[in-house]
């Protein structure tokens, strides 16, 4: 009986001493990091040309570079996949209304427009700021590397 006191008794103690540490608060979760946030995207206009959000024109070259890469790695994976059926893109667009979904990605070549549009203003913007440009065409070009798993 005593065996089975003496870790609960202990126990308490050490609960009673974690309680009453002094000074000590615990940290207040409301505060926002910048980098917990998503930039708000440009839009395509009439013309084909993507305009830049604030957000966007905001970005340091560094910054711009590495998204534009990622966009590139993205485009380059989508070329090797294969085309979604018909049947499969009708149906995607006409669930989405009904069940409060979303058609993103239900048209490729219009998803490849608008990466490729983005891509291009962020190539201007970078000369504009006098940064390194990427060749965005011999990005493309190179084929996808090996997955790693």
């Amino acid at each position: 009986m005593l065996a089975r006191l003496c870790p609960l008794a202990a126990l308490l103690v050490l609960t009673s001493c974690a309680a009453a540490v002094p000074g000590y608060t615990p940290p207040s979760f409301k505060e926002k990091s910048k980098f917990g946030t998503a930039l708000q995207s440009g839009e395509v206009g009439s013309d084909g040309r993507y305009q830049l959000s604030k957000d966007e024109k905001a970005m340091d070259c560094r910054r711009m570079t590495g998204s534009m890469q990622i966009t590139i790695a993205r485009l380059r994976d989508a070329d090797t996949r294969g085309q979604p059926s018909a049947l499969a893109s009708a149906s995607q667009k006409a669930a989405a209304p009904i069940f409060s979904g979303s058609t993103v990605g239900a048209d490729r070549q219009a998803d490849y427009a608008r990466e490729r549009a983005k891509l291009a203003a962020y190539n201007r913007q970078l000369a504009d700021k006098n940064c390194k440009t990427v060749d965005i065409e011999a990005e493309l070009a190179r084929k996808p590397e090996s997955r790693k798993y």
